[in-house]
């Protein structure tokens, strides 16, 4: 993998205001592939203590987003065009761990996927679409 990609991505990792606000942290970052770890705060949770739908789909939305970054032409970003998520049980825990995978890259789009688990249990699946556009930050 391009060195100046993964650069790239760590620096859009430390300087991304909603991935420090949701404390991920990367633990693996490979051609079509990462991982990340999540904390889960009591702000996060319903109010029967399960975490809310949203916090899953933000996560999913990230580290599939981060993944097709990984294969994304240095000069390129990308934007989310469409996101599914599928829960398959409720989450309790304390900590995420999200897997992102570039299922089949392209010039303009990228399909990918990430699961999230909890407590070693898969606890979501997501699809995404993820547009490759022209950069948007300078």
């Amino acid at each position: 993998m391009d060195t100046q990609i993964i650069e790239k991505i760590k620096e859009r990792i430390a300087t991304n205001p909603y991935v420090n606000f949701l404390g991920i942290h990367f633990s693996k970052i490979e051609e079509g592939f990462v991982e990340a770890r999540m904390p889960l705060r009591d702000e996060q949770r319903q109010y029967s203590g399960v975490t809310h739908g949203g916090v899953l789909a933000a996560l999913a939305d990230t580290i599939a987003g981060f993944a097709a970054y990984t294969m994304t032409p240095l000069e390129n970003d990308v934007l989310t065009a469409e996101l599914k998520i599928s829960f398959l049980r409720a989450t309790w825990g304390y900590e995420l761990i999200a897997r992102g995978f570039v299922i089949k890259p392209g010039r303009r789009l990228h399909f990918c996927e990430c699961e999230i688990y909890c407590d070693d249990k898969l606890v979501g699946k997501a699809s995404g679409t993820f547009c490759v556009v022209e950069s948007q930050v300078d």
